[in-house]
């Protein structure tokens, strides 16, 4: 028996492949449409928060980051998920309206606490904008808000024109009226 169990032994390991693996020195090769930590593009997200309504889990929140296009994300919030109860279900991917979070093929997902395996914007984001671009995106952004300011102001002023003319016409007719 014992010489038959070590034939065996001896036959399968030099004739077949190598079943085990070292990971993760060795990496198994994904398939295409694996689906593992999200990618966000923070310079095109828009903040919309779809991603975080339609999540089955609520596993998303909008947080604050700072890196992101302020001129597209006024309120510069980006999603930030919570592994710990996300299934991958890829509801969130497909609810994006600029295709800005993508299910990418990084699956390793460790950590000793539950904040550990919650990962924000700055973990999941693959593009974002350097201090110095966010910097001038915000100029831009309150260059555009001052000249919305003045061209509110100004349509307001002359709306209130416009009623302030029609009211002087209809303080004018009755007296014509009157007079034919």
């Amino acid at each position: 028996m014992v010489l038959k169990s070590l034939k065996y032994t001896l036959k399968t390991a030099l004739t077949t492949t190598e079943v085990t693996r070292l990971y993760p020195e060795v990496m198994m090769e994904l398939p295409a449409n694996e689906r593992g930590i999200h990618e966000l593009d923070a310079t095109t997200c828009i903040g919309c928060g779809s991603c975080a309504r339609v999540c089955p889990n609520s596993c998303i929140e909008m947080v604050p980051y700072k890196y992101g296009n302020p001129l597209k994300n006024r309120k510069m919030q980006f999603p930030q998920i919570d592994y710990g109860r996300c299934t991958f279900c890829g509801l969130c991917v497909d609810e994006c309206p600029v295709s800005c979070l993508k299910m990418g093929k990084r699956t390793e997902i460790a950590g000793w606490d539950r904040k550990d395996i919650v990962y924000g914007p700055d973990r999941i984001a693959v593009k974002k904008f350097s201090d110095k671009e966010v910097a001038e995106l915000e100029a831009e952004a309150k260059r555009q808000a001052e000249e919305k300011k003045k061209a509110a102001a100004a349509a307001a002023k002359e709306k209130a024109a416009k009623a302030k003319g029609k009211e002087n016409k209809a303080k004018t007719k009755p007296s014509e009226g009157g007079e034919a």
